[in-house]
């Protein structure tokens, strides 16, 4: 029997999808297992509730910087990720290893995949109902002190939100809400369970450790065990659905960038791309024992720098031009000014914000007249990445534009194109090194969403690719840029189904315009619905 979803308000993750036939073993990075990636070994370091002192994030950055990319990454889960470091057989050095071991933030080799924790980033120092800190800490201990914890997914969440609301509706496996200072309903999948009180020994962690053990008990271990609770064929034992609380908090989204409502001494700082390195955050002005939280929108919470912080000290230039510098308002307008000047009633009614977006990344408010949507492809597209499919591009420029925080379930996003192979590959194919990338994607390319936003030549190779019968992507987003092929490889795939009868939901815009800052805008309106 499956778990049934709960009506009521603040619903989360009502979107997740049911039980699934896994095929393989997640493959989330950390110290002992990292990711091999075209450009060296990822490793992740995991952070329960973003929790950060800022004398091991310079220890971090150090490690990147004498044996990785120089830089430390932001995830959406509020951990940190440091890439191209080296490898050998798929492992990293030992003095790599205790390089990083030496920052601290790797408090256990056993445990370090499924300590996998979000926390409202504010929770105890201002606002919320009550200070999740402890209960973070003690669900933490657990984690990493009972050894069957160690067998939980790495994709596995436990999403803590202190009654703010900041993460209510983050899509989780368990989790608890606080609905006062002293109690909070606890989260299954995308159901509701009991209320419990927060601490103490019949408090929220242990409640949510029995609960784990259990879904530990209910995967298995094999290379189809579930990662997710959804996945389940069944309740877990001690899961006792419930209504949704009347006190459950509204969603109230990310914590906005800047100084932090009622807490005049703490800011958010929004981190580009999610990369810091010693040079921006030195410009912070941190004393060596600042505390620090890292949000799961790629920023950070840090104190504000003193006064008297010396040459740390940034001050913005004398305002000497009349113009609007409000992002949020910005962002409005340019959005109400897109609908007033664009024509949009020919598209599928779900397509709408994906135009919107599209137009808004290219400022061409023209652009919607050649716009063709298959009128499955918003509805194929949000189901395959609300699943987990991976984003598959041919472009870096592409990947780059990708907001991680908007993918639903932290979509891996793959470009192969600087895979060593892919060079010999052209030659021996007489092709781009684009379009030979593509036949590096194997079986990932089953049920994925793809995205060509370069290389006309790639959006060619994937339509012979599915004509010899490879796997079929869930949507197609081909929006390749030139003066040669563009507008005919548009047009392949605009009749794709009518010339072979292979119906697989794209979008497209015809002639020859197209290119990264389009496709990826078209993939980030996808990937969530809201603006």
């Amino acid at each position: 029997m499956l778990l049934t979803s709960q009506s009521g308000p603040a619903r989360p993750g009502a979107d997740r999808p049911g039980p699934a036939t896994r095929t393989r073993p997640d493959l989330c990075p950390g110290v002992a297992r990292p990711w091999i990636a075209e450009d060296g070994a990822l490793v992740r370091l995991r952070l329960v509730g973003g929790a950060l002192p800022a004398a091991r994030l310079r220890a971090l950055l150090a490690v990147a910087e004498r044996w990785g990319d120089g830089a430390v990454h932001l995830t959406t889960r509020a951990n940190l990720q440091v890439r191209a470091l080296p490898h050998s057989d798929g492992r990293l050095p030992p003095e790599v290893v205790a390089a990083l071991e030496a920052t601290g933030l790797l408090p256990s080799r056993t445990a370090e995949l499924v300590r996998n924790v979000v926390v409202s980033p504010l929770t105890g120092l201002v606002g919320g109902r009550a200070d999740l800190r402890p209960v973070a800490a003690a669900l933490d201990e657990g984690l990493r002190s009972d050894p069957v914890l160690a067998g939980l997914s790495a994709r596995t969440l436990v999403v803590l939100d202190d009654g703010r609301g900041d993460v209510v509706d983050r899509a989780c496996d368990l989790g608890v809400v606080a609905l006062s200072a002293t109690h909070g309903q606890l989260r299954v999948g995308s159901g509701w369970g009991r209320v419990v009180p927060l601490t103490g020994p019949r408090g929220a962690a242990a409640a949510l450790l029995d609960l784990a053990r259990e879904l530990v008990a209910a995967r298995g271990q094999g290379p189809d065990a579930p990662w997710h609770v959804e996945e389940l064929e069944a309740p877990l034992p001690s899961d006792v659905a419930a209504a949704p609380h009347p006190d459950l908090p509204t969603p109230s989204g990310p914590l906005p960038p800047g100084p932090v409502a009622g807490a005049p001494g703490l800011r958010h700082l929004v981190v580009p791309d999610g990369r810091l390195d010693t040079a921006y955050v030195d410009g912070w002005g941190l004393a060596d024992d600042a505390d620090l939280v890292v949000t799961p929108w790629r920023g950070v919470v840090a104190p504000a720098p003193a006064r008297d912080a010396g040459p740390r000290a940034l001050r913005a230039p004398q305002a000497r031009y009349d113009y609007v510098r409000s992002g949020r308002a910005i962002y409005d307008d340019s959005f109400a000014t897109i609908r007033r000047e664009t024509r949009l009633a020919h598209l599928p009614a779900d397509a709408e914000k994906v135009a919107v977006r599209m137009v808004h990344g290219t400022g061409q408010t023209d652009l919607v007249d050649d716009l063709v949507v298959h009128p499955r492809l918003v509805s194929a597209a949000r189901a395959a990445l609300r699943a987990g499919a991976p984003v598959l591009t041919d472009a870096h420029m592409v990947a780059s534009g990708v907001t991680r925080a908007r993918l639903p379930r932290d979509n891996e996003v793959v470009c192969t194109l600087r895979d060593p192979r892919v060079p010999a590959l052209a030659a021996q194919w007489g092709t781009t090194r684009s379009a030979a990338a593509l036949g590096l994607w194997g079986e990932r390319l089953d049920g994925a969403v793809v995205a060509i936003g370069n290389a006309p030549t790639a959006l060619f190779h994937l339509l012979e690719m599915l004509l010899d019968g490879a796997p079929r992507p869930a949507a197609v987003v081909g929006c390749p840029v030139g003066f040669i092929g563009a507008a005919e490889s548009k047009e392949a795939l605009a009749g794709f189904a009518a010339d072979h009868g292979i119906d697989v939901p794209f979008l497209t815009v015809r002639g020859r315009r197209g290119g990264s800052a389009m496709t990826a805008s078209a993939l980030n309106a996808l990937a969530q619905e809201a603006e």
